[in-house]
């Protein structure tokens, strides 16, 4: 579902076709003739004039955080959980459904990928995620209370899952 590694990234890229691109936000739409199967070429960190971390998923994502999570965490593909991770990181109002999601469901995931997946996510370091993306708590109507709560939840949750309770 993600790939981050650059070279594989130009080798699929290479045999795919090109459907629509979006220069103004780095976006790439592909289709993979041989699979049939569409893809999305992005940077979702990006903020003008730093672009961070390339991304090239399938598309399209389950419209459900759930259905999403389970999608990557459930794999043994590291790349998927920290893919994940990084594109859902850019909405931090998203992650109160993502950290309560986690808490009902963390048992089903395996302990690397939940690891990996909410290192790449950023909760523990919210700050430098909102300096990259340039915005306040506010941008996202979050206080920065809620932002520590998160963050603790988010490490009682790793916490839970290292020692399978």
């Amino acid at each position: 579902m993600y790939i981050l590694d650059y070279h594989r990234q130009i080798a699929l890229i290479r045999e795919m076709t090109v459907l629509r691109k979006d220069d103004e936000n780095w976006v790439v739409y592909y289709h993979h003739p041989s699979t049939n199967e569409m893809w999305k070429s992005y940077f979702p960190r990006s903020n003008g004039n730093r672009r961070g971390p390339k991304i090239l998923r399938t598309e399209p994502v389950p419209e459900n955080i759930g259905d999403q999570l389970d999608q990557c965490l459930k794999s043994d593909v590291e790349e998927n959980a920290i893919g994940l991770g990084i594109e859902m990181s850019v909405n931090p109002a998203r992650w109160h459904a993502i950290i309560s999601h986690l808490e009902e469901n963390y048992r089903k995931y395996s302990r690397k990928q939940l690891k990996l997946y909410l290192e790449s996510l950023g909760i523990a370091n919210w700050k430098k995620i909102l300096e990259e993306l340039k915005k306040d708590p506010e941008d996202f109507g979050l206080t920065e209370k809620e932002f520590r709560q998160l963050s603790w939840r988010a490490r009682k949750i790793r916490f839970k899952r290292f020692w399978f309770i």
